[in-house]
Parts: C-alpha cells; sequence; structure tokens
C-alpha cells in the first residue's frame, strides 16, 4: 500500500478481483459439462430406444476389431484321435462293495471300517429295511470289473466305480438300476478282476456240488442283457466263483463241514465252455449243500478259516488236506455242535489277513485272522464274532486292507458312535478256552478227528453239458 501508495480498501479491491473472475471460470465449466453429459444421456436412451441403431454399432464395433485383429490364425484347431472315458477322470482306490439280497449295492471307502478284537459286536455297516441282509461284502479298487453272477447262471459286469459311492451305514442303490436283470434273477456271487488277462480260467460251483472250468476270455462280452454262465439242472443254483490255472487244487466246504480237495489240471477238471453244466465235484449227505468254492495256488500253504453260525472260527493249516479225486463225499473241516451250528462261511486266507464278519443286521465285525490260533482240521474253534440276540452271522469275506490303525480303544467290543477303534479294541465275546476239567475235555473232544472213511467214494466223472445260450 505505502509503494502504490492506496489504502486498505483499493488493496482489498484489487486482491478480490482474480478471485471472482476465476468463480466465474468455474462455473462455466460445470454448466458445460452438464451440457455435455445430458447430450449423451440422450444419445444413450436413442439407442436403446431403436434396435436397428443398436445393430448398425455392434456392426461398426465387429469391422473395427477385424480391422485391427484381422490377421492369420497361429493355432490350429484338429480333431481328437485318443480315446477318452469316464475312468480316466475316476481316481483308483481301494473300496468296499456290499451287495444286499434285496439286490442293493454301493461302494464305501475300505477306511471307514476300523480293526476290532475278536469277539466285537462291531459297527454300523449298511443300514437295511424289513427283512434285507448283507449276502455279498469284499474289497476291490474302483477300476476293477465286477462281474455278477445270478442264480439262473448268468454272469453280467460292471466297473466298481458305477456302484453309488454312500456311506458305511448308507443302503445304497438297487442293481436294477445298473444291471439288466431277468425276471426272478438274483445275484449269486460277484467277482472283480482288473481285466481279462488276469487269470486263464474261472471255476464255478453249484449248490449240488457240480463244478466247472472255462477260459475267463470267454466272459468278456459288452452285452448289457449278460451271458450264459453255466448251464443249471432243476433245482440247482450258482454259489461260488474264482480265478484258477491248472497248477492250482481246488477247497469245496459243505454247510455240514464236509469238505474236498482236488487239483484244478484238465485231468481232473478239463476246460468247458460257458454254456454247460459240468461235472460233479464233490457229494453230499441228506441236507447238506455247499457253501464255498476256494482257490489253493499252487506252492501255497494258505490257512483255512471257518467261521459258524454262533460266531465260533477256527483256522487250520491247508496241507491238512490231501488232494483227491472229485466227486467224493470228502472229510470234515470242523467238528460240528449244537453250540456253534452251522458253517455260515469257509474261506482261505494268510495270517496277516483281515476278515469281515456281516450280520443279519447290517453290523460288521472287522478282526485279525491272527487272533484266532491254528488248530488241527477237526476242532471246534474259538469265539470270534458275537451277533446280538436275534441277530446272526450271514457272510463272512476278507478285507485286503491290513495296515493298522491307529484309532482308540473300545472297551467291552461295544460299537462307538464317533470314532473308528483301532486294533486294541477289547474282546465282548466269551473266551472259549475256559479253565479246569471243563476246558480239558474239550481239548480232548475238539483234537479227534472225524474217520474219513469217506474218502474213496468217488463218482464217474462224466461230463455234463447243457444248450446253447
Amino acid at each position: 500500500m505505502e509503494l502504490l501508495d492506496i489504502d486498505e480498501d483499493q488493496a482489498r479491491a484489487i486482491l478480490d478481483l482474480p478471485l471472482r473472475r476465476l468463480a466465474a471460470l468455474e462455473r462455466q465449466k460445470i454448466v458445460e459439462e452438464h451440457d455435455e453429459l445430458q447430450a449423451r444421456i440422450e444419445d444413450y436412451e436413442d439407442i436403446l430406444a431403436k434396435p436397428a441403431r443398436q445393430r448398425t454399432i455392434i456392426s461398426e464395433e465387429l469391422a473395427e476389431i477385424v480391422k485391427k485383429y484381422g490377421d492369420e490364425r497361429r493355432t490350429e484347431i484338429v480333431p481328437f484321435d485318443g480315446d477318452m472315458n469316464m475312468e480316466d477322470l475316476i481316481p483308483e482306490e481301494d473300496v468296499v462293495v456290499t451287495i444286499t439280497r434285496g439286490g442293493y449295492a454301493k461302494r464305501t471307502r475300505v477306511t471307514e471300517y476300523r480293526s476290532q478284537r475278536r469277539g466285537g459286536k462291531g459297527v454300523r455297516g449298511a443300514q437295511l429295511r424289513g427283512e434285507d441282509v448283507v449276502e455279498h461284502f469284499f474289497t476291490t479298487t474302483s477300476h476293477h470289473w465286477l462281474l455278477f453272477f445270478t442264480n439262473l447262471g448268468r454272469v453280467y459286469r460292471a466297473k466298481a466305480y458305477e456302484l453309488p459311492d454312500a456311506g458305511r451305514d448308507a443302503k445304497g442303490q438297487h442293481v436294477a438300476n445298473l444291471l439288466a436283470f431277468q425276471p426272478d434273477e438274483k445275484i449269486a456271487a460277484v467277482l472283480a478282476i482288473r481285466d481279462y488277462a488276469t487269470a486263464p480260467y474261472l471255476v464255478l460251483a453249484t449248490r449240488n456240488g457240480l463244478v466247472k472250468k472255462t477260459r475267463l476270455a470267454e466272459f468278456d462280452s459288452p452285452r448289457s442283457g449278460g451271458v450264459i454262465a453255466i448251464n443249471l439242472r432243476e433245482g440247482d443254483e450258482l454259489v461260488g466263483a474264482s480265478l484258477v490255472s491248472n497248477v492250482d487244487d481246488l477247497l469245496l466246504v459243505s454247510r455240514k463241514g464236509q469238505s474236498a480237495r482236488f487239483n484244478a489240471n484238465d485231468t481232473q477238471l478239463r476246460p468247458m465252455g460257458r454254456a454247460t453244466s459240468g461235472v460233479t465235484g464233490m457229494k453230499f449227505r441228506a441236507e447238506d449243500s455247499l457253501l464255498s468254492l476256494s482257490v489253493i495256488p499252487a506252492g501255497t500253504d494258505p490257512d483255512v478259516f471257518v467261521v459258524f453260525e454262533s460266531g465260533l472260527a477256527k483256522r487250520s493249516k491247508s496241507s491238512e488236506w490231501t488232494a483227491k479225486g472229485r466227486g467224493i463225499l470228502g472229510v470234515a473241516v470242523a467238528k460240528l455242535s449244537e453250540r456253534g451250528g452251522d458253517l455260515v462261511g469257509a474261506l482261505t486266507v494268510d495270517e496277516t489277513d483281515e476278515v469281515l464278519v456281516v450280520m443279519e443286521r447290517g453290523n460288521i465285525v472287522r478282526s485279525r485272522v491272527a487272533e484266532v490260533r491254528l488248530t488241527g482240521r477237526n476242532t471246534m474253534g474259538v469265539s470270534f464274532a458275537t451277533p446280538r440276540k436275534g441277530d446272526a452271522i450271514v457272510a463272512v469275506a476278507r478285507n485286503s486292507e491290513t495296515a493298522a490303525e491307529d484309532e482308540e480303544e473300545l472297551d467291552g467290543g461295544e460299537p462307538d458312535p464317533t470314532t473308528s477303534g483301532g486294533p486294541g479294541a477289547e474282546a465282548s465275546g466269551p473266551h472259549t478256552q475256559i479253565g479246569g476239567d471243563e476246558a480239558d475235555a474239550a481239548e480232548a473232544e475238539a483234537s479227534e478227528e472225524v474217520p474219513s472213511d469217506v474218502d474213496d467214494l468217488a463218482e464217474s466223472d462224466e461230463d455234463e453239458t447243457g444248450g446253447r445260450e
């Protein structure tokens, strides 16, 4: 102010003049921006209201893209020349296959079943309805073929992963959703194989004691309606199927405790076609029938493991059975009694194996074979599985999962509702090795073998052939 010789009011007027001009310019910009946005809004509304204009804009934009990026493709699309199927996308894992008498089937991861000591009452398996019971229970992998042999002598096939994946206590789905069964046809046996080169032959056995050996490759058929596996006589039905070679032995066991072992070479059992009846493998006394068919591979000495209706079990070396001709009554596999009842399971095992005992109400007991000590062929055995009141054992199967599981111990063998008990689970069933005179008497009685005076009762080896498929 001193320099310009002006007063304060004059100085303020000079300073205020540019601020007013700046404010005026900013207001003008806002007005211009508003007018521009309003014009764009009107243009966009016009585009939305006129489909023809929309197509014009799209065409112009696409033409611009073609002009900018319309060079030759750097990659080439060719048809896929390989094979692709569902199996390539499914992981291969160990599973437990469960099939009930009513025809319900499922697969369950093998790790869902725990190990218990002998005498355990098990954990809940399949949740069944009414009078349905588990009839087929075995371990395999999700990529294996399942061959379903029916009571009418036909065979169907499916991959294990085609069965519904369900939990341990789930019922599963009916096999009618998977297999095209004929009327009155039921599953009699199920066999798991990786492919049809797994073994040279397949051996079949019927309830009346007929056996038949057929090349496994003859069953490789994609027919959804199944193929003939064996021609059955009136009143007969299929009870067993297994892979076999010419150097193996076969062991047949009846429900009344008789057994017969013979070689599967072409002299004893020559190969036959699918549509044939087979030859006599074993004869029976009144009210007896075939329970199981087992294969004893050449050069091996597996244990023969049998289970009674009451839950008693016995393990003996297969070398105690001498291979004889087929068509005989055979020798005793175990000493039967009213306490034990008839046999409900007979299979060959190794000492490191585990077995799964299936109860009529669906409970499952998983125990190690080694917990049943080796005894003579004609003995009664020890307590192995304890059916609850009103329950009964209906099936026995070998479990391929033998790795020890580090899980909680169960007290008294009772099923734990929340955890899977481990190998330390306590046995709840009564121990048959009692003390005192009663034990001595029982041991003496058990060690007496039944005379094998029927070993030489052989039947002629006439081949029984049936009709065509």
